[in-house]
């Protein structure tokens, strides 16, 4: 089953790369030589990265509950909507849709494909003000993704963040 995550993920995969690096995930990457990102990535930085990420999964989850408004407005049920999307993203998958659930399910896909430009620009605009470029910010997530020491450094880090009450 879809869930929104993965809905966000099907409708804005641009966007939500930058924001949606759950340590579970990660954790299922192999950790060999050959996957290491070289990155040097300092407790500052890595401290840095932490409040930008807050910000960014913050973004996301207004983004979502747009997405979910704009599926319900359309006249679907979320759990529809995902069944009708998975059977369009997976050809093993197949689901019995009317001509007006598959009209209803264009319409979304329309208007959530609407959405991406301005949302990859909130999220850029979020990044770049909290002191880090797209770029450097794709290199940090991508070595979280894959060095298992930084993910524990980062989920430390998370974890003081949040017994402060710190954002950002």
């Amino acid at each position: 089953m879809i869930t929104l995550k993965n809905i966000s993920k099907l409708a804005l995969a641009g966007i939500l790369a930058f924001g949606s690096i759950a340590t579970s995930n990660a954790q299922q990457i192999p950790n060999t030589s050959a996957n290491q990102v070289k990155t040097d990535i300092s407790t500052d930085e890595l401290t840095k990265f932490a409040g930008v990420f807050e910000k960014v999964q913050a973004e996301n989850q207004t983004a979502q509950q747009k997405m979910m408004g704009i599926i319900k407005d359309e006249g679907l049920e979320l759990q529809r909507f995902n069944e009708i999307q998975e059977a369009k993203m997976n050809p093993q998958a197949s689901v019995e849709a009317s001509d007006e659930e598959l009209k209803k399910h264009a319409a979304v896909i329309g208007e959530l494909e609407k959405m991406q430009p301005e949302l990859e620009a909130k999220m850029e605009t979020i990044i770049e003000e909290n002191g880090l470029t797209l770029d450097r910010y794709k290199a940090v997530a991508m070595a979280l993704q894959q060095d298992k020491s930084l993910q524990q450094k980062f989920q430390g880090i998370m974890m003081k963040r949040q017994k402060s009450g710190q954002q950002g």
